[in-house]
């Protein structure tokens, strides 16, 4: 039976059992491509994959086992109407770059997995032999030897020369040298090649030098041997190479053609020994974490040398926080005694009821300013660390109102609007009366100053069995999350990102205190740039044990 004869039985096999619709022979050499044999189809259907496949190996090559992770060959595929695609180099001729590809189609998805590899794999090794012979027997290749037998013979002459060249210098240098010819095959080696593989020179001359790399890496280094080949321009990897004894030895392979009378001979290539680079690549990592630690402890030990600095750096920032904020507690209740006082003294004429009204707003400033100077005595006051309170049973929604009253006109010059829900019976609390007034001012007044206009602040009280609840919302500009935990410190100050607005952390450690003291909770919640919200519980009947509270 002819041998083309025996390729199609062989093609037929191959077809039945990978279920394969389409498929073909492709021959490819540095001229261009050929189709020698094809089933299902035309040569003509598969012209826009052959291109893509020759442009590819005019590149430098193509690794077949990623070749259908290419962007353009789905698209194909869906032309085609192939569920599944594979692709495998038969056959190699290296004296004439020729190579022999079988591409088969499947209507299935996932067809050509290990499965169907496995079983097509050994007849693909018989279509391999049988297209050797078919190829060696045509008469255009053996009239292709004959002409190309003087050009091989001066070829080995021109080797022969550059052998005996290459051993006078490479012999020298402590890094492996070795030349290949066009088909891959080891002509010559350096004495280097005892210390790093183990081998003499002699026995590797004739083989190929990717029977010598991993089998992982055999097709990407294939690759790059083709792009040299192909590019004609000097190339750069890393190899594993395998010694005498199975070990692994990386190099990184510096490798380019040589050439004679513009015809490629083979390769000239040079591997450095990265193993020591490994090596201490693999010591840095190990000392990573020990510098990391000696940073540390060397952050620790620095700290340690300027504790005193920190301390007094601190009590300064303290200090100037703590005046500014008394500053600040004086300065308004005094504006309003002045402004008041001011208009009665300008306008004769001013009512008396008006008169009236305006001298209690004093009177009531005044009496507040009192107690703020009070309070701030007693609390920086190291001897007298006690505040004596007294209890009265009183009505909270009144109490709050005239918090609100006293608000009013900063909340009015704002344009903002205070909301105030509370049940319809006023409700009745056993409290101190004067303290709770200053909490309750205190967080309404915060609330204001500290919502843009146009704002809005709301009071709400809920009325239960045995507690009561105080919640007093803003829309203003909120208190960051990493100083929430710290706001009912004394003298801490809010990181607002604002300095335009008085800020000090006296108020709320008075308002802590007074909560705590009459058994009661307080809570905050904030988000920068989208208002405050706190939230104040109170038992009904006070469970005061003692009438103090203590400011330390």
């Amino acid at each position: 039976m002819p041998i083309h004869s025996l390729i199609e039985n062989t093609l037929h096999i191959i077809s039945k059992i990978s279920y394969s619709r389409q498929g073909y022979l492709l021959q490819l050499n540095d001229h261009g491509y050929e189709v020698l044999n094809i089933w299902g189809g035309r040569d003509t259907d598969f012209t826009k994959l052959n291109d893509l496949i020759f442009k590819l190996f005019k590149a430098g090559g193509f690794d077949t086992e990623k070749f259908s992770e290419l962007p353009s060959v789905p698209e194909f595929l869906k032309e085609r109407f192939a569920a599944s695609f594979f692709i495998k180099d038969l056959i190699f001729f290296s004296e004439r770059n020729l190579f022999i590809y079988i591409l088969l189609f499947s209507d299935y998805p996932d067809e050509f997995k290990e499965e169907t590899k496995n079983r097509i794999l050994p007849v693909l090794s018989i279509l391999s032999h049988q297209l050797k012979i078919f190829i060696e027997q045509r008469p255009d290749f053996n009239q292709n030897r004959t002409e190309n037998k003087y050009d091989s013979q001066q070829d080995n002459k021109t080797l022969d020369e550059w052998e005996n060249k290459f051993k006078l210098l490479v012999n020298t240098s402590p890094d492996l040298i070795f030349i290949l010819d066009s088909s891959g095959k080891f002509i010559l080696t350096n004495d280097a090649v005892k210390s790093y593989l183990d081998y003499q020179p002699d026995e590797l001359k004739g083989k190929y030098f990717l029977d010598f790399i991993n089998v992982k890496d055999s097709p990407s280094i294939n690759l790059s041997l083709n792009k040299v080949l192909s590019d004609k321009k000097p190339l750069k990897f890393n190899a594993s190479l395998i010694t005498k004894y199975g070990q692994s030895f990386p190099f990184e392979i510096s490798c380019n053609t040589i050439f004679s009378n513009n015809k490629i001979l083979g390769l000239l290539a040079v591997g450095r020994d990265l193993s020591d680079k490994q090596r201490y690549e693999t010591e840095l990592q190990k000392l990573k974490p020990k510098l990391t630690e000696v940073n540390r402890l060397l952050k620790i030990e620095r700290a340690r040398t300027s504790p005193q600095k920190s301390v007094v750096e601190e009590l300064n920032r303290l200090k100037y926080d703590f005046i500014s904020g008394i500053s600040h507690e004086f300065r308004t209740t005094l504006a309003s005694i002045i402004g008041f006082s001011e208009t009665i003294v300008s306008d004769p004429d001013l009512a008396e009821s008006m008169k009236e009204e305006f001298m209690k707003v004093i009177m009531s400033e005044g009496k507040r300013l009192a107690k703020l100077i009070n309070y701030f005595l007693d609390a920086s006051d190291q001897d007298k660390e006690l505040v004596i309170i007294n209890k009265t049973n009183f009505g909270l929604q009144r109490l709050i109102q005239d918090a609100i009253n006293a608000n009013s006109e900063l909340a009015s010059y704002k344009n903002i609007k205070i909301n105030f829900e509370h049940p319809e019976e006023e409700v009745f609390i056993e409290a101190d009366k004067d303290s709770l007034s200053q909490v309750v001012t205190a967080l309404i007044n915060n609330a204001v100053r500290f919502t843009d206009e146009l704002g809005r602040v709301k009071i709400i009280v809920n009325n239960f069995v045995r507690e009561v609840e105080i919640i007093i919302s803003d829309t203003g500009i909120g208190i960051p999350e990493v100083d929430q935990p710290y706001i009912f410190q004394r003298f801490f100050k809010v990181s607002r990102g604002v300095s335009d607005i008085p800020s000090t952390g006296v108020g709320l450690v008075f308002v802590k205190q007074i909560i705590d003291l009459h058994k009661g909770l307080i809570t905050v919640q904030s988000e920068a740039g989208s208002g405050t919200t706190f939230l104040v519980k109170l038992p009904k009947r006070s469970k005061i044990e003692k009438n103090e509270v203590n400011f330390e």
